[in-house]
């Protein structure tokens, strides 16, 4: 799907993933971009692969879910992780809420859009990455807020499932209303160094020019 405009209050605000990012562990990305270098691999380039082929995935996955037309991929990754998803949905029994619905805070000013609501108070997230990471909880926690905020539904748990680009073997994480509430207070303190973060590096830019 196109990358989302989060307004509130006529102003645009960042979203969960951008606030995420900023504060996100590089440990993994140094580790993956060095390896990438011994094989003689462009790190930008694979880095845009990788994240071309999650968004086909969720956008599959989505007009499967919604029982709308849709064309097979033709890259073998993409088909590889869809045919995972497709194993794993057609197993489930859930009644889908809703799909791909943006959000946004008018307390904390950020928004988000979660992939997949299901029997009413379970949310989903789809990942094809290497691992489960801690910033994927925080990243549902503060998707959860969003939902109770505007739609007053409480988030019972929360599951990530995750299909790997180089195997077969999906994964799952199933995390509880208390984990949820833990992980947010995290998010929260992310959200409020956003802005510091962002006020500190104007300074820097009028300091510097």
């Amino acid at each position: 799907m196109p990358t989302i405009e989060y307004i509130v209050n006529k102003k645009k605000v960042p979203g969960v993933t951008t606030i995420l990012s900023r504060f996100k562990l590089s440990t993994p990305l140094i580790i993956w971009a060095n390896r990438l270098g011994l094989e003689g691999k462009d790190y930008f380039k694979e880095l845009n692969k990788a994240g071309d082929i999650g968004t086909e995935l969720h956008n599959l996955a989505e007009l499967h879910i919604k029982n709308e037309h849709y064309d097979l991929p033709e890259d073998e990754t993409v088909k590889n992780c869809f045919n995972q998803f497709l194993d794993w949905w057609d197993k489930s029994n859930y009644q889908v809420t809703w799909t791909e619905k943006p959000y946004a805070s008018k307390k904390l000013f950020y928004g988000g859009c979660p992939d997949l609501l299901v029997n009413g108070n379970t949310l989903i997230d789809f990942k094809t990455s290497k691992g489960i990471y801690l910033d994927y909880l925080i990243q549902l926690s503060a998707y959860a807020a969003l939902i109770k905020e505007v739609d007053g539904i409480e988030i019972e748990q929360a599951i990530i499932v995750r299909f790997p680009k180089d195997n077969d073997t999906t994964e799952f994480a199933t995390f509880s209303k208390a984990d949820l509430k833990a992980a947010f207070k995290q998010f929260k303190l992310f959200r409020k160094a956003f802005d510091i973060d962002k006020d500190l590096n104007k300074l820097m830019r009028k300091k510097n020019g």
